[in-house]
């Protein structure tokens, strides 16, 4: 029996807003000591709409440590998976070509949304859904 590689995706839907580095840097940290692989997912949902699977990198702890203090890390993007059934499927597909056994998503409601459409598909997809927006305009 082999077990399979747990690959956590990290993405960020939206805007930017003040908690997004601290969420990414946790993640990722702790995904890194309990053993998994994590990779930045670029643009959001931008790109794996368009089935294009190019735009993800991987992250260590060396690079998310200290992002908080910093700019950090900007991958977000407004893009919307549940406009078009089409695009729904491309962001599927996309997540099991990359092996994303664990998606984290940061955003709102846009982006808790599309996880729960692609839930309603993906089978062994775990999500965790952080609201990290910045209502105080």
């Amino acid at each position: 029996m082999t077990l399979q590689k747990t690959i956590v995706g990290i993405l960020v839907g939206g805007g930017p807003a003040p908690g997004i580095n601290s969420v990414i840097s946790a993640v990722t940290i702790r995904s890194i000591l309990g053993g998994c692989e994590v990779v930045g997912i670029i643009d959001g949902f931008k790109w794996l709409m368009e089935d294009n699977v190019s735009h993800v990198r991987p992250l260590s702890i060396e690079e998310v440590s200290r992002i908080h203090f910093e700019e950090g890390l900007v991958w977000y993007s407004r893009a919307n998976p549940t406009k078009r059934a089409e695009s729904l499927a491309h962001v599927l597909s996309s997540i099991k070509r990359l092996g994303i056994t664990g998606l984290v998503t940061i955003g709102g409601d846009d982006t808790a949304f599309s996880i729960v459409k692609l839930e309603e598909q993906a089978t062994g997809l775990v999500q965790i859904g952080a609201c990290a927006e910045d209502h105080r305009q």
